[in-house]
């Protein structure tokens, strides 16, 4: 698939709420740091007119959700909501990443109204979606028949297929990503509104005997509903989704950098391929350019923290993001794995809120928890990913502060990824639908099984 098989449409009227046009921008000085995980462009001046175009091109998202998207996380700090991001470890681009949003976002919505059904608080829902295209790895390189190849790193970057020719990194593969992100950003904005008509439709006939009502209360209804986008809300037949806010690890800077744009109301800029980046792991690096590069947004943002991360250096990024200690600006996530969750995350904690800031934890049970296997496949037990979380939860109540919220990476589908409840039970039944771009992803009845469980946690935190 070429770029001109899925090409970005000409900008619209229709874009033109989707972000400020782009302007010359004065944060280019992480380009002067050290950036880790950053593709080697065969060609330099072929990734250079990659993002002149992307500069040109409509933003994906807009301020104002952004900004709503903050006070939503004001809520998750406060204990007054909690957060479920979910979805693919690496999506595809392409047609096949557009079919692929209805289910995703049915799925990761019934977890979210399940999760407030049992709490009665409501949820925010934030997709690893319509962006999550690239992927950092642990290594350059890796042997197929014999053969030494690059890496995949995801489809903005090269191709899953095992040979030379596709893993050779290509900029025009960023256009593609573009274009994917913006189809699925639109199907989201559908699959919204869709659920805004149904909810309103079960106010109007809900409870009075379905008499008609005016017009105007339909209309009042369904702003209601879409004013509390990316959330569940209360009805009369109980919570309702309203739509999935969208996040990805902003890993690729070339390509995120020509997103970011200026708005003309507040004069800040804003990282518009996306609502809520988040950083990784392995580039966190307190004087790196990927926290640099935070640090320049009005985004919320998140980092993720791993066993190897020393309270010192999480102060210094704290410091370096989130300078005003500003609730909502920055979210924790942890991953550090079922075997240490409760001997690392107790300091880390205690340090964060020592040091004033007023951040959201989120616990990710699945990146410390994969292992590979003899075959070569990669899996995670559903045991850990429960054993992590029930940790998470501990720790965070014995420290006195909320759990705001799991990240889970979910297929939006039965594969036989992870091994346990709801899914393959030996490991050689995972080949049988193993379908998974990178890391393994818990199936559907998987994510329920867990979700299931933080529920009965948060019941008794």
């Amino acid at each position: 698939m070429t770029t001109t098989d899925f090409a970005p449409a000409p900008p619209t009227h229709s874009d033109a709420h989707a972000g400020a046009a782009a302007l010359p921008l004065p944060g280019l000085h992480w380009r002067h740091l050290p950036a880790e995980q950053q593709p080697e462009w065969p060609d330099a001046s072929a990734a250079a007119r990659v993002q002149d175009r992307l500069a040109l091109w409509p933003a994906l998202t807009a301020p104002a959700d952004v900004r709503r998207l903050g006070s939503a996380l004001v809520d998750v700090r406060a204990g007054r909501a909690f957060l479920l991001q979910a979805g693919d470890c690496a999506e595809p681009t392409g047609p096949a990443a557009v079919h692929a949003v209805r289910a995703k976002h049915e799925v990761i919505g019934a977890l979210a109204e399940l999760l407030s059904e049992r709490l009665d608080l409501p949820t925010v829902t934030v997709g690893r979606i319509a962006g999550q295209h690239a992927k950092p790895r642990s290594k350059p390189v890796e042997w197929y028949e014999g053969r030494a190849l690059p890496v995949y790193r995801g489809d903005l970057v090269n191709g899953h297929a095992p040979d030379e020719a596709s893993r050779t990194a290509d900029p025009a593969r960023m256009e593609l990503a573009y274009s994917t992100s913006r189809a699925v950003m639109n199907e989201l904005r559908l699959l919204a509104h869709a659920s805004a008509g149904e909810q309103a439709l079960r106010e109007l006939n809900g409870g009075r005997g379905g008499s008609a009502y005016p017009v105007r209360t339909w209309d009042g209804s369904l702003r209601s509903v879409l004013r509390d986008y990316g959330q569940t809300v209360p009805g009369p037949e109980g919570w309702t989704r309203t739509g999935l806010w969208t996040s990805h690890e902003a890993l690729v800077l070339d390509y995120e950098q020509p997103l970011v744009r200026r708005d003309p109301h507040t004069g800040q800029q804003y990282l518009l391929s996306t609502h809520f980046p988040w950083i990784g792991d392995r580039t966190r690096q307190v004087g790196g350019a990927h926290v640099a590069f935070l640090a320049g947004i009005a985004n919320p943002v998140a980092c993720k923290v791993g066993p190897g991360t020393r309270e010192e250096d999480l102060l210094r990024v704290c410091a370096r993001i989130d300078p005003h200690r500003t609730p909502g600006r920055l979210t924790l996530i942890s991953r550090l794995g079922a075997g240490q969750v409760r001997d690392r995350l107790p300091a880390l904690v205690r340090a964060v809120r020592g040091a004033g800031h007023d951040v959201a934890w989120l616990c990710d049970p699945m990146h410390g928890n994969t292992v590979t296997l003899g075959n070569g496949l990669k899996t995670r037990r559903v045991a850990d990913v429960l054993t992590e979380i029930t940790g998470f939860f501990e720790v965070l109540g014995r420290a006195g502060v909320w759990p705001g919220g799991v990240h889970l990476e979910i297929a939006g589908e039965e594969v036989t990824e992870c091994l346990g409840p709801g899914g393959p039970s030996s490991e050689e039944q995972l080949t049988q639908a193993y379908r998974t771009l990178c890391d393994p992803r818990l199936s559907n009845a998987q994510a329920f099984h867990v979700i299931e469980a933080v529920a009965d946690l948060l019941r008794h935190h």
